[in-house]
């Protein structure tokens, strides 16, 4: 017995030091201002904003067809835990405020996510999710997301199929850049982080009027919680002064 104790804590304090919680720190999937898009989802110690703009004009906080605007598979992109469910509209006579468009004669159009960790803990980031989709020939098909603020990388850049955003697959629409890999992942506390998505160029619009979307929905940004060091030097002090009383 005295023998397997020392290695039963010294593995429960590894566990201990390497188990970080992921959560969902910001999502949005309803949008009810475009200019300034309130996060539908946010954890406790952490601000958002999400601000947009696009080339002669904003982006649209709707469709005008039936079935065209938001997904209704329920998750932020491939996300599909941590969270309440998404929104599942599939589509009212005017899909207002279920989703994001980007109107053809607009390209390119950016979307820009500027989190703040006022949690008092580092965190690293874990993913970016968006549930995207081109709708016809002339919509921005194009997307690049880069990184700046308390994090850094390279760019992630991908291509959007073509469609109804709840018509084509979830495997089609849904979009997932893994943040793990990033060169620098840590949302150190107090700082903030700085997400750049944009969709465009795309090909050249031969008209100024209105349909050819690109629609967006079901943002949604997760992050870890990096162990306090003070925490850890106090498990360690508490480790060690069980290991002294058991060897007495």
């Amino acid at each position: 017995m005295k023998k397997a104790f020392i290695p039963s804590l010294i593995l429960a304090a590894s566990a201990m030091s390497s188990s970080a919680a992921i959560t969902l720190v910001a999502g949005w999937d309803n949008f009810d201002d475009v200019l300034n898009a309130t996060p539908t989802h946010l954890s406790g110690g952490t601000t958002a904003t999400l601000t947009s703009a696009a080339t002669g004009g904003n982006w649209d906080d709707w469709n005008n067809t039936t079935g065209h605007g938001s997904s209704d598979d329920g998750t932020f992109g491939s996300l599909s835990s941590f969270i309440a469910a998404a929104s599942t509209v599939g589509g009212t006579a005017s899909n207002q405020g279920t989703n994001l468009s980007l109107n053809r004669s607009r390209k390119p159009g950016t979307l820009t996510f500027n989190l703040t960790n006022t949690s008092g803990l580092d965190r690293t980031m874990d993913g970016f999710y968006f549930d995207a989709a081109g709708r016809f020939a002339e919509s921005a098909k194009e997307w690049t997301l880069s990184f700046s603020g308390a994090i850094s990388g390279s760019d992630a850049t991908g291509t959007l199929t073509q469609g109804n955003l709840n018509g084509i697959s979830a495997a089609d629409r849904d979009k997932y850049v893994d943040l793990t890999g990033l060169t620098d992942n840590v949302w150190e506390a107090g700082q903030a982080a700085i997400f750049t998505l944009v969709f465009g160029p795309g090909p050249a619009s031969t008209s100024t009027g209105g349909g050819q979307e690109t629609v967006v929905d079901n943002i949604g940004i997760t992050a870890n919680v990096v162990p306090e060091p003070s925490s850890l030097s106090l498990l360690g002090l508490g480790i060690c002064g069980l290991l002294l009383r058991r060897r007495k």
